[in-house]
């Protein structure tokens, strides 16, 4: 059988300003000295030795499913805002997004600059609310800023958590189960009985309070950065 090529991921090159690959464990890396990153995606951890790169970072990247049933929530609706019903300035957004990010690769990896990784996520903000890559977003906010915000894109048969977020100064009073429960009502309401969710193994707050909520893994991928020696 021939090996796959690696797959050049012209977003991330042309984001980054470097060049990106990604293959798995059996990918023909023949033309790997073509890139300054490999990201490197497995099923299970196996070691792989690449000539002239180094392995900088890895996690297990999870996502969590459910099915979901009918639930009243008439109790929720007072504080949680419909961002299509009351539209706010996106940049509220900015912080806590970056706060759902704090265990993401793109974070902690110590060879990505930090502007960059808040670049990503102030782009995923923007491209949320302009309906790009979200069909739903929202919130809960106080006198003075947002306290928490989930993001959501619906399919045919499933819809899938972009972004969920909550202040720290926030966290531990319930405002997370109440944005959770909120995004689960309204994906039923389209007619779509299937919530994914995806993050880090690593953060073990977050698996643990998605198991509390009745979520189970689907799915597990690591991933694995291995950059080019002496870059």
């Amino acid at each position: 059988m021939n090996k796959l090529k690696i797959k050049r991921l012209e977003w991330d090159s042309a984001f980054f300003g470097f060049e990106v690959g990604e293959g798995d464990h059996y990918s023909d890396y023949s033309e790997a000295s073509k890139f300054d990153l490999l990201v490197i995606k497995q099923k299970k951890d196996e070691d792989i030795c690449l000539f002239d790169f180094e392995k900088k970072f890895q996690e297990t990247k999870v996502i969590y499913d459910k099915k979901l049933i009918s639930l009243d929530l008439d109790s929720f609706n007072d504080s949680i805002k419909d961002f299509d019903e009351e539209v706010i300035d996106k940049s509220e957004f900015y912080s806590l997004a970056f706060e759902s990010g704090r265990y993401s690769r793109f974070k902690l990896d110590p060879k990505i600059p930090d502007n960059k990784f808040k670049l990503l996520y102030t782009k995923w903000v923007d491209n949320s609310v302009d309906k790009k890559i979200a069909d739903k977003l929202f919130y809960t906010r106080n006198s003075k800023e947002v306290t928490g915000f989930v993001t959501l894109k619906n399919n045919d048969f499933f819809s899938t958590i972009g972004l969920i977020a909550v202040s720290k100064n926030y966290q531990g009073k319930g405002l997370g189960k109440r944005l959770l429960l909120k995004a689960e009502h309204y994906c039923m309401t389209q007619n779509v009985f299937n919530l994914k969710i995806p993050t880090q193994k690593e953060n073990v707050l977050a698996c643990h309070f998605y198991k509390k909520m009745g979520y189970e893994i689907n799915q597990e991928v690591i991933i694995k950065h291995y950059w080019k020696k002496n870059l």
